[in-house]
């Protein structure tokens, strides 16, 4: 019982400095990415093109589970998605009955072009870090995604 409450207090300490890290990496990069996006796309279309981009086509249930959003909050931003011409639907080649979402040609290159800008961004805020801070945090993220792979 001991062992169970101390790995619990370890896990919550480690909760707590990945909330703080969070916050920090919200302030300091991720709301100039969000500018960006913010220019072109919402958060949530942006994010329904990646996941498009990555996943290949989806049915909009299945779009909806991965975005972690209502099917009803779906359906609005994929016609909006639709009509720039960013997406498109299509007929399931062995089910006619199911629809897919699929990015289009259009669709890539926007998240190209977003994702460019972006990485530019974090570039030029980390671009003040000496060398050897830089190396350092470049293996330490290597290090966290390798232990993250674990977490469901």
């Amino acid at each position: 019982m001991h062992r169970v409450i101390v790995r619990m207090n370890k896990a919550e300490n480690v909760a707590d400095i990945f909330l703080l890290l969070f916050g920090e990496m919200h302030d300091k990069f991720l709301r100039s990415g969000e500018k960006i996006t913010r220019l072109w796309l919402s958060r949530a279309q942006f994010r329904a093109l990646t996941h498009l981009r990555r996943q290949g086509p989806l049915p909009i249930s299945e779009l909806a589970s991965e975005l972690k959003i209502s099917k009803q909050q779906t359906t609005p931003l994929i016609c909006k998605l639709i009509d720039s011409g960013l997406v498109v639907r299509k007929a399931d080649e062995h089910d006619r009955r199911i629809v897919r979402i699929e990015i289009t040609e259009a669709g890539r290159d926007t998240v190209e072009e977003l994702v460019a800008e972006i990485k530019q961004a974090f570039a030029a805020k980390l671009g003040v870090l000496p060398d050897a801070d830089l190396d350092e945090l470049e293996q330490m993220i290597r290090r966290i995604r390798k232990i993250l792979e674990h977490v469901k």
